[in-house]
């Protein structure tokens, strides 16, 4: 028997970018090629449509880069957010460190903003230039010492590795450059080489290498070591976080609940239905100013495809899938329903069930997450 959830998750993406940074492949543009305000109203105009039934529980802003909004701007959203939910218990909202401004932030904090994700990357300023970041590892110190000063006692920090030219010396600085300044929150994900990307073009000109496969998962290891020691305990591959820091709305979305996305290219999960907002600025204030719909792609996937979503999801927390909990949300059993891919898993010591009935990675599985992953597909 399936359960409804009674609460949901709120995700806003301000698609407003400095400059674009050569990796990312999520949809952002340089913010003085478009009128900031036009978009604020539209999203104001698409909030109101979903109509939200459910208390909202996990309030999300990001980008591109929220603060490159105007200051005004940024503190209208969070101020008729606030009053329209008044059940957030955890409100995040991306930060770029060249963007920190003391008193936007102490505003923001006031507000009701409790959580607050620092773009980092890296500590190392030539690892920065490759990426095309436009802040450099002093600015990252400036802006969690303004975020701690503004009130903010929840912060995350974002690192990538693999970057090209990265070492694991210069991986080891980014790690404990981070721990250093006592956030709650550090972040380590690998760098992918997305689609239509202009890292994508370089790797094909062979004007970028990328980092050895093996050098890769030892820089992955190293972060699970280095981070654990330091008092971070892992929840998710790539997540790591001080006891009660982790991240609440992310977590909504490794557990399969429902995420209402608001704004361009906005993805959500409500109400059973999975939708997709169309990734163009001017299209999507066009569409919700002449009463269309913002959606360029709306399904309801089928219980199978739930189910499946929900193991590939939950196999990415660190504490693995309850299966109980599992059972009573997607109405299968995991173990009925991907008996082989449990069993060969388990088996190449990738994958185990416990005695309190979770299904998780071993510590080798995590470095194999995707492949184990794709088994339990449907």
């Amino acid at each position: 028997m399936k359960s409804t959830p009674s609460n949901a998750g709120l995700y806003i993406h301000i698609p407003f970018c400095q400059k674009k940074c050569p990796y990312c492949a999520f949809y952002s543009e340089p913010i003085e090629r478009h009128e900031p305000e036009k978009l604020v109203d539209a999203i104001f105009m698409e909030l109101e449509r979903c109509a939200i039934t459910e208390p909202v529980k996990t309030i999300y802003i990001g980008g591109g880069s929220p603060t490159c909004l105007p200051g005004y701007l940024l503190i209208e959203i969070i101020v008729s957010l606030m009053s329209q939910y008044k059940d957030v218990a955890e409100f995040t909202i991306e930060c770029n460190p060249a963007q920190a401004d003391e008193k936007t932030l102490k505003q923001l904090r006031t507000l009701g903003v409790n959580r607050l994700s620092i773009g980092a990357q890296s500590f190392d300023t030539k690892e920065l230039k490759t990426l095309g970041r436009i802040h450099s590892p002093r600015q990252i110190v400036e802006a969690v010492r303004i975020a701690k000063k503004a009130g903010f006692e929840n912060i995350g920090l974002d690192l990538i590795f693999g970057i090209p030219g990265s070492s694991l010396k210069t991986w080891r600085h980014s790690l404990k450059s981070a721990a250093a300044l006592e956030v709650q929150h550090i972040s380590a994900y690998s760098l992918t080489i997305e689609r239509t990307t202009p890292f994508e073009h370089a790797v094909r000109q062979g004007k970028l290498g990328m980092i050895d496969g093996a050098v890769e998962r030892q820089m992955c290891k190293t972060a699970r070591v280095f981070l654990r020691k330091a008092g971070f305990g892992q929840y998710e591959i790539s997540n790591f976080a001080k006891g009660g820091f982790e991240c609440r709305h992310n977590l909504r979305y490794w557990k399969n609940l429902p995420v209402v996305g608001v704004g361009p290219a906005a993805a959500g999960w409500y109400k059973g239905k999975r939708t997709t907002n169309v990734a163009d600025i001017e299209k999507y204030i066009k569409r919700i100013e002449s009463g269309r719909s913002s959606q360029s792609e709306a399904y309801i996937p089928s219980s199978e495809q739930t189910a499946s979503e929900s193991a590939v999801l939950g196999l990415r927390m660190t504490e693995g899938v309850d299966m109980l909990e599992y059972e009573k949300q997607t109405g299968f059993s995991l173990i009925r329903l991907f008996e082989d891919a449990i069993k060969q898993h388990g088996f190449n010591g990738l994958l185990e069930c416990t005695p309190d009935n979770y299904c998780r990675l071993t510590e080798k599985g995590l470095s194999y997450a995707d492949t184990v992953a794709q088994d339990f597909v449907l």
